[in-house]
């Protein structure tokens, strides 16, 4: 008995310092994604009430509808938005996993051909107790890493960014990809982008994304946030993670006129700069270009003072006893 409540105890105690969404999800994020639910399902609950009357009302048996008997229709009215997303999925993801059978088993990250991303990829797994996601470096010209949805999530970092961004800054990158698996963004952020992307003829047919889609506008920018800071506690330093996103944004914009040099000098130059004017250029260049990113100059500001914060500050404590059990 002694022995079952040592154990007990030692779960529990595990089970308490583990990360969990509360520890790093941002305020409003949670709310902002149920409103968005429920703004979709309203006008599909009131049409399926509509049909449910018609249905199973005693009286309507005379209708001349036909509608009497026909249990299954209103079940089709609600089914029908919530298949959306699933199929939005299947599209997007469809003609990417064909691409990654084309690039072959030297695309995915494993030892053997790419160790230190592997290496990496396991090792955040495990911080963050999630099942180890499938890992592709894909050729590509542009700048990007996401994950796609599927029974085993993937997720695909470009050549360019691991040609731009150093180790800590590609964990960091990493990690936020891994953040978003975490919270359980991959599925519906999909179908949002994939449906803003989509043709007019699949925009028609499943038109409920649409409404969902305009409702979630706020809940879309809260996981950026969200994301980032597990990218703050796997890494450790804010600064990396600040310096890996404004790298990638400059990787991923051909009109920006700014090198890596000139970020990382950025990134590390004092804040009294009155006097050196080489710097107060520097500063005013890449000044501008972020603010010329939609939201990231907020998010950078963002990731600096989550660590200042009583939730950061738990939550880098959780994660610090995290790493220390893991060696």
């Amino acid at each position: 008995m002694a022995r079952k409540a040592i154990k007990k105890r030692t779960r529990q105690r595990t089970a308490d310092t583990d990360l969990k969404l509360a520890d790093f999800q941002v305020p409003g994020e949670k709310s902002a994604y149920w409103q968005g639910i429920l703004v979709m399902l309203l006008p599909f609950v009131v049409i399926a009430a509509v049909f449910a009357v018609q249905v199973f009302s005693e009286a309507a048996s005379s209708y001349s509808s036909g509608m009497h008997g026909k249990w299954w229709l209103p079940l089709e009215v609600i089914a029908y938005p919530l298949l959306c997303i699933p199929v939005l999925n299947w599209l997007a993801v469809r003609p990417r996993r064909e691409k990654l059978k084309q690039a072959g088993s030297q695309a995915r990250v494993m030892t053997k051909t790419h160790p230190e991303l592997k290496a990496m990829l396991s090792e955040q797994a495990r911080l963050l107790k999630i099942p180890e996601p499938e890992m592709y470096v894909v050729d590509d010209d542009a700048a990007y890493a996401w994950v796609m949805p599927g029974k085993r999530s993937v997720i695909l970092i470009s050549k360019p960014v691991l040609a731009t961004l150093n180790g800590p800054e590609i964990a960091a990158i990493v990690a936020r990809q891994m953040g978003h698996i975490k919270a359980h963004h991959v599925r519906i952020a999909q179908a949002v982008t994939y449906y803003r992307l989509a043709n007019p003829l699949w925009k028609i047919l499943l038109f409920p994304t649409g409404i969902f889609v305009a409702s979630l506008r706020g809940w879309i920018e809260l996981i950026e946030y969200t994301a980032d800071r597990v990218a703050v506690l796997v890494t450790g330093r804010p600064a990396i993670v600040n310096a890996a996103l404004a790298k990638l944004a400059v990787a991923a914009d051909p009109q920006a006129e700014i090198t890596p040099r000139e970020l990382e000098n950025y990134m590390r130059s004092a804040a009294d700069i009155a006097s050196d004017g080489e710097q107060m250029q520097l500063h005013f260049k890449v000044g501008v270009f972020l603010s010329s990113q939609k939201g990231l100059k907020e998010r950078v500001e963002h990731v600096t003072e989550f660590a200042q914060t009583d939730q950061g500050k738990r939550a880098i404590e959780k994660i610090t006893q995290l790493k220390e059990r893991s060696g």
